[in-house]
């Protein structure tokens, strides 16, 4: 079985999956064990108290209807939805209510540690990959949206507030307004929630600067 080298002193990312069969956790088990040295997936079962953990896996699925909402309250871990459902709405949803993250069950296991990892160092990340096909990128050339309105919509749907933006593109908070209300103007929305969805539909939320570097090359093509 090939093993994957560990960053070195990193500790090793606890994964719980919240109320789900012993066949799916097994399943999830077996399918990240080639990373062992970077993600333990801890052992439960429906009939137990959910283990201590770093990040806890829930399918928004089967919490749709409560009270409080989908999120599951009350546990002392960062909650992340992990669902085959990756709509824009169920995605924009889970977030409001406070998940840490959204990650897609189409996400090949390479995929999902290094998002689980991301998770678990403190960051947003919300992956709705779908298998093999790529997000529409031609509305991003139809919007004409320049290359930092998109970087800044791409930073917004991951959750970043103005003040992040500004640090990590290394340009002013008002510079980032300005962005922001250029960029409204041109798809049409007028506030964040909007802004998150028309992100999401049209491929611009990134998990890693890697792929946002991939999508610049993209852009000028």
């Amino acid at each position: 079985m090939e093993r994957h080298s560990k960053t070195p002193g990193r500790p090793i990312v606890r994964v719980a999956v919240k109320d789900e069969s012993e066949l799916v956790v097994r399943g999830i088990q077996a399918m990240l064990a080639p990373y062992a040295d970077q993600v333990t997936v801890l052992p439960s079962r429906p009939d137990q108290p959910t283990p201590l953990s770093d990040l806890t896996l829930y399918e928004p699925s089967r919490h749709r209807g409560a009270a409080e909402g989908s999120v599951p309250r009350r546990f002392p871990t960062r909650m992340v939805a992990y669902s085959w459902d990756c709509t824009p709405q169920m995605v924009s949803t889970e977030m409001a209510l406070g998940a840490a993250g959204y990650v897609s069950k189409w996400l090949p296991s390479r995929r999902l540690v290094r998002d689980l990892l991301l998770l678990a160092d403190g960051r947003t990340i919300i992956d709705a990959w779908e298998g093999p096909h790529e997000p529409e990128a031609e509305s991003r050339h139809e919007f004409r949206l320049t290359q930092r309105e998109t970087d800044v919509l791409s930073l917004i749907a991951a959750g970043r507030s103005n003040q992040d933006i500004a640090l990590q593109e290394h340009i002013s908070i008002n510079s980032v307004k300005s962005y922001i209300r250029s960029a409204y103007a041109k798809i049409e929305v007028t506030s964040r929630s909007q802004a998150v969805l028309w992100a999401i539909r049209h491929g611009l939320l990134l998990s890693t600067d890697a792929d946002r570097d991939a999508t610049r090359v993209a852009a000028h093509r």
